[in-house]
């Protein structure tokens, strides 16, 4: 429950019991009896893409970012800023899921827990619109604080991708929506943390980035819309949202996290929708191109090609087996290419939360192949 609509309920019946000044002491009396955990206490970790440069809040908007740490106490709230959705696992299971409206506000994750420590693993669900999130740390019982969850895996996973790797609306079961409600449907329907990539990472015990926009191509994006837009023009950035500045707080340091695994799954929107599609030679060679910066800027790594059938003419396919072919020809032995099929039965066309198993259950092996690495199946928030 969110707290700033109990408090305005609350507030109205304590307005006719109290006068105005006594009122405002109690509830700031019940405010200052919580312990404030700020953002950039080092018993928090964060997984994916943040920006730090506030001393009072982390900012973050691209899916799939995660919050941990272990908590002391019987409840535990967040405060944050932006229009979001998250899901809360408290001891590997989901605790709650709510949705942030703009204001700054505290959202009450769980209470009435038993009083002793608990791993918290908040999740952002859904894609931001259009401005980021802020987390401004979490409210204990008073006179509690955190410690630190068990540390991140050294492995990681990089997803490249559009709306198939954000997991857009994969909780509706539907492919149309009421009028006038696709923008509410797919804010709270969206779940990355149950897309495919995140699914594959955890089977595996592994960080993941999701760096994925919806509707976004390699050189076209859906219907063509947005030109000059596409998913390269965002790749660099630590937020989505600062696509238009200039300064260099606004890159992404990508020495800080070095992926062993990269996954692309780009290339849906360059042939999808209503044409003219992307031209087969520059989606080609921005293709090569990427797969030549993820060797660079991540020495060793492995890269693993997606690709599945798109409406009407089935162009990704083949497009993408022949440059992995290529790269194989070329003596290239770190790409390799990963085929798979889809219901789509989610709004507008797209996966639901069962094929993103299906895809993952398909992706596991061929992850394990190109790296070695043995399942863990911490499939959970853990």
């Amino acid at each position: 429950m969110q707290f700033g609509r109990t408090a305005r309920l609350h507030g109205r019946l304590m307005k006719r019991m109290f006068p105005l000044p006594l009122y405002l002491l109690l509830m700031t009396t019940a405010l200052f009896s919580k312990s404030l955990i700020p953002p950039d206490h080092p018993a928090i970790q964060y997984m994916g893409r943040i920006d730090r440069h506030a001393p009072d809040r982390v900012l973050f908007d691209w899916p799939g970012i995660t919050i941990r740490t272990t908590f002391e106490g019987t409840s535990c709230a967040a405060e944050l800023e932006g229009v979001n959705c998250f899901d809360a696992y408290i001891d590997g299971v989901l605790s709650s899921t709510f949705c942030c409206k703009t204001a700054k506000s505290i959202y009450q994750i769980a209470e009435g827990l038993t009083d002793r420590p608990h791993r918290l693993v908040l999740t952002k669900r859904s894609e931001s619109a259009g401005a980021p999130s802020a987390f401004y740390g979490f409210l204990l019982d008073s006179g509690k604080t955190v410690t630190a969850p068990p540390p991140l895996s050294d492995r990681k996973i990089e997803f490249i991708g559009d709306s198939y790797t954000v997991g857009f609306s994969n909780e509706y079961m539907r492919m149309e929506c009421p009028p006038g409600k696709d923008d509410s449907i797919m804010l709270s329907a969206t779940n990355s943390y149950k897309a495919f990539g995140p699914l594959t990472a955890r089977a595996f015990g592994a960080q993941y980035h999701i760096i994925a926009i919806s509707g976004k191509g390699l050189v076209r994006n859906y219907n063509g819309i947005d030109k000059g837009r596409e998913l390269p023009v965002y790749y660099d950035r630590t937020l989505i949202s600062s696509v238009n500045k200039r300064d260099k707080s606004s890159r992404w340091d990508f020495s800080q996290w070095k992926a062993d695994v990269v996954v692309i799954g780009l290339g849906i929107n360059d042939f999808q929708g209503d044409p003219p599609y992307a031209d087969s030679t520059k989606f080609d060679g921005a293709y090569i191109a990427l797969i030549e910066r993820l060797r660079k800027q991540y020495p060793g790594v492995k890269i693993i090609c997606c690709a599945t059938k798109v409406w009407p003419d089935d162009n990704l396919i083949p497009r993408v087996k022949a440059i992995v072919e290529r790269q194989g020809t070329a003596g290239h032995q770190d790409v390799k290419y990963f085929e798979y099929h889809t219901e789509n039965g989610a709004l507008y066309g797209h996966p639901h939360i069962y094929d993103h198993q299906k895809v993952s259950r398909e992706l596991i092996p061929v992850m394990a192949e190109v790296t070695g690495w043995h399942r863990t199946d911490m499939m959970r928030g853990k």
